[in-house]
């Protein structure tokens, strides 16, 4: 009797039926007792409606200790009708949204566990070797000359770590959606050639031609500074794996798409890689001794983030063809 309802209902049954049985008392035994049964009966069958009640909302509390335990299995079907099936629809909708929550943390902890895994990764190599190369240099008998080339190799590794976190704090705010990219008409010629100056040492140390072949009237409504570096990573790529050798920018334009081609005459690559050729990471059997695999990647994510795609296509000894496409805007 400690519940406040059930104790309300009792009293004011009493005090709506006392008045009826006093007087069906002094009509008849008879009436007294059809008055008694009918009560009983009404009675009855509130305490059977209150226990079925109470029951559901026994299991509600149950489910709402299971989600806050991290269990977020419901039925959204449990229930039809009813008050009850509101209550129990509304407490779906925010146990999906609590395990939408709960994933999508997991997956942002995930990803931060890999990406201090891989500078981790990344940054121990050079680290160990300007360790001992500064070991090295403290030996007494140590010539100037060696000590000069020495410096010179540790400046070039403090040159490559750099570039490294720079690059994996760039990939990291692409993938976290952090960048605020800022489109803007830029023709498409002024582009490339902002991404052929990023490219153009790579470029150099290979000798390596490019040729363009794009319209001077074709525009592209991007980011112009990420988008440049997004296709200077992939003229590096073609650089690198290209030695002696020639890249060729054609630019195409349909009713739907916008189309830049980027294809070197270089070594090509293995079928296996190509799967994989966009992962961070990723070395492929070709790979440079100094490469890391996030250029690529790169700009996968810079070009997906501005509705653009990038794909490649590739015959060993022959080349590569790299195509970004975006879909143009129709009026």
């Amino acid at each position: 009797m400690r519940n406040r309802e059930i104790k309300i209902f009792i009293l004011g049954c009493i005090g709506l039926c006392l008045p009826f049985f006093l007087i069906a008392a002094a009509a008849s035994r008879e009436m007294l007792i059809v008055c008694v049964s009918l009560a009983a009966v009404l009675i009855s069958a509130f305490c059977l409606f209150t226990a079925w009640r109470y029951r559901r909302l026994r299991q509600l509390n149950d489910q709402m200790r299971r989600v806050r335990e991290g269990l977020y299995q419901m039925n959204p079907q449990d229930y039809e009708e009813g008050e009850l099936s509101i209550l129990h629809s509304e407490i779906y909708k925010v146990t999906v949204q609590l395990r939408e929550s709960a994933e999508q943390l997991q997956a942002q902890q995930q990803f931060l566990s890999d990406s201090l895994s891989d500078i981790s990764h990344q940054l121990k190599t050079p680290l160990t070797s300007m360790m001992m190369m500064v070991d090295l240099m403290q030996q007494p008998d140590m010539d100037t000359v060696r000590q000069q080339e020495f410096l010179r190799l540790i400046a070039a590794q403090l040159t490559r770590m750099r570039w490294l976190i720079q690059s994996l704090l760039k990939m990291a705010k692409l993938q976290a959606g952090a960048v605020q990219f800022l489109p803007n008409s830029i023709t498409i010629r002024a582009l490339i050639n902002k991404a052929l100056s990023q490219a153009e040492a790579e470029m150099l140390r290979n000798n390596v031609e490019w040729v363009l072949e794009c319209p001077e009237s074709f525009v592209l409504t991007v980011d112009e500074n990420w988008t440049a570096e997004a296709l200077g990573n992939i003229l590096r790529n073609c650089a690198e794996h290209a030695p002696n050798g020639q890249i060729r920018i054609l630019c195409t334009r349909t009713a739907l798409v916008d189309q830049i081609v980027i294809e070197d005459n270089g070594e090509g690559i293995d079928p296996q890689d190509l799967p994989h050729l966009f992962e961070r990471f990723y070395r492929g059997k070709n790979a440079k001794p100094d490469s890391v695999g996030i250029g690529l990647a790169m700009s996968q994510q810079i070009l997906a983030a501005q509705a653009g795609t990038l794909s490649v296509e590739s015959t060993p000894g022959r080349g590569s063809r790299f195509l970004i496409r975006f879909v143009r805007q129709v009026i």
